[in-house]
This record gives structure tokens, sequence and C-alpha cells, in this order.
């Protein structure tokens, strides 16, 4: 038995169409004003000169944007080394002295 020819086919109707299977009006008219067109493989370019494009138009966008967060980010690493450095004299010999000295007791 071999396979009807509706089984190896897509979609009904003849192949270069246009609305004939969702908006079948009961018969094909031909459409007009419809065009096609293509680029030829040869002429076309993916991203022409992108690298160098980014080099000067990525630069100039990114200085322009720079202000909004190299000020933040600056700040943040400042307060984050800031209490680094804290937290490691406070948890040291020397910050504890420091802080018994300061406290004005003996220290148990």
């Amino acid at each position: 038995m071999r396979p009807s020819l509706i089984r190896l086919g897509d979609m009904p109707g003849p192949r270069r169409a246009y609305n004939v299977w969702w908006g079948d009006k009961h018969g094909l008219v031909k459409q007009r004003g419809m065009y096609q067109y293509t680029l030829s493989p040869f002429q076309s370019k993916a991203a022409p000169h992108w690298a160098r494009d980014y080099l000067f138009n990525g630069y100039r966008r990114l200085s322009k944007e720079a202000i909004y967060w190299v000020i933040p980010f600056s700040f943040g690493y400042g307060v984050y080394t800031w209490a680094n450095n804290y937290t490691e004299y406070i948890e040291s010999k020397a910050g504890h002295l420091a802080a018994v000295a300061a406290a004005g007791g003996e220290g148990h």
C-alpha cells in the first residue's frame, strides 16, 4: 500500500497562492499588489564594521553614562573597603586593647 498524495503534501491548495488555507473564500482569487523582494547573498553584509563602530560609538555612549555608575560604584566600594578594614581592626588584638582602654577598664 503506498501513501496518498495528501499525506505527502503540506497544506492543500496551489503552492504559490496567497491566502488559501486560513482565509479561503471558496476559490482562489489572485491577489494584486503583493511584491516580494530579495537581496543577493553576495550583496548583503550582516554586520559591516561592527567592531570599529562599537569602539567609537560605544565609547561615546559609555562615557556619557559613566557618571551614573562610576560615582555610585566608587562610593559603594569605598564603604565596603572601609568596613572590611574596620572589622579587621576591631577583631584584632590591637582593636580589643583599644576598646578596653576606651572603656577605662583593665579587662578581664
